[in-house]
């Protein structure tokens, strides 16, 4: 069967290293919700995917072999990040830390989210978020939905850390928060979100989407050379091998123990104009991506497999992490069934 090529891939040519290493092809970014949601709709028009328990809390969708792909609903995470038992506003992620897909079940086709359209005042509902400590005014970006615009009047924009809190342990006042390449807490566009690497794919929706339109998820060793762009001491897959908020979708810096990132993906290519020197954009930021390794902690991954089910690795660097993560051989191994909102993936050609 041949499968209509509706999807449009930017994939760079690399001619390997005339050893270990083939020639060939590899996504200049990570795929986005847009060409994802293309697939969704062509693979389901094709009998190959089925969306299960559609009006419940969690619709996951499965590929014919029943392997889980994607997670339409999964939405930001309420987690006690320093486990002390206690939830505090420091600790609440960016409820744009969703998956922006969307099926309608009467239609049965996928779409990208309008964030404009979006109910988020659910995510502010302890009835359905048990821990939420945080309200809507402490989100930046999410005040055009706000009744009454005096609410915000006054109120500090700020990024992330514990500062929040003053010498007494009390929240300071009248502050809200915006990831740091959006501090203008401008609401993200409709054709923004398009171009937001896709989020929440499980290993196996990366490879449905591969498979669909005769790609291979990439292997570690054609992630690591086009990483390194041509120079093997560099660190970070930069346009000059250091890593900064200037050139790199990261978490900026900051110590991990203390939460998450207030941001959420950005467009792919972020920074256009600095790809590294092969023309690769985000290896070691925007989003963590699945490869084709299976199942081991090898070439010194982190190992956050559960020990019970099939595993990958992927290359580790991502919007939410921590410079140490961001480094061209940082690795992690992790079950198959995961996906949350950094895992996505690119594709690679022979």
């Amino acid at each position: 069967m041949i499968i209509p090529m509706r999807v449009k891939l930017n994939l760079l040519i690399f001619p390997g290293n005339g050893a270990d290493i083939l020639p060939f092809k590899l996504g200049k970014t990570e795929v986005t919700n847009g060409q994802y949601v293309e697939f969704l709709n062509d693979a389901m028009g094709d009998g190959l995917i089925t969306v299960v328990d559609e009006s419940a809390t969690v619709s996951m969708i499965y590929d014919n072999a029943g392997n889980q792909i994607l997670n339409i609903l999964g939405s930001r995470v309420v987690k006690d990040h320093d486990r002390d038992g206690v939830y505090e506003l420091w600790e609440m992620e960016n409820p744009l830390n969703r998956s922006m897909i969307d099926y309608d079940i009467d239609k049965k086709i996928f779409s990208v989210d309008d964030p404009a359209k979006v109910d988020w005042s659910i995510y502010f509902d302890a009835n359905i978020f048990a821990n939420v400590v945080d309200q809507i005014t402490d989100w930046g970006e999410l005040y055009v939905f706000l009744p009454d615009s005096s609410d915000i009047v006054g109120r500090e924009v700020i990024t992330f850390t514990k500062d929040i809190y003053d010498v007494n342990g009390n929240v300071i006042p009248n502050i809200t928060f915006a990831g740091h390449l959006d501090m203008n807490c401008a609401l993200p566009t409709l054709e923004e979100v398009k171009q937001w690497p896709v989020n929440h794919v499980q290993y196996y929706g990366a490879k449905a989407f591969a498979d669909y339109y005769s790609y291979h998820i990439p292997s570690i060793e054609e992630l690591r050379w086009a990483g390194y762009g041509g120079h093997s001491d560099w660190m970070f897959s930069t346009d000059d091998g250091t890593l900064s908020s200037e050139n790199t979708v990261y978490n900026g810096g900051w110590d991990k123990s203390e939460g998450k990132h207030k941001g959420h993906p950005q467009v792919v290519a972020y920074f256009n104009s600095k790809p590294n020197p092969y023309g690769v954009y985000d290896l070691g930021g925007s989003v963590t991506e699945w490869t084709s390794l299976t199942n081991q902690p090898s070439y010194g991954a982190r190992d956050m497999a559960s020990g019970n089910e099939e595993a990958m690795v992927k290359i580790d660097g991502a919007w939410p992490r921590p410079e140490e993560f961001c480094i061209i051989i940082s690795f992690v191994n992790t079950d198959v069934t995961r996906g949350n909102d950094h895992f996505g993936f690119r594709v690679s050609r022979n």
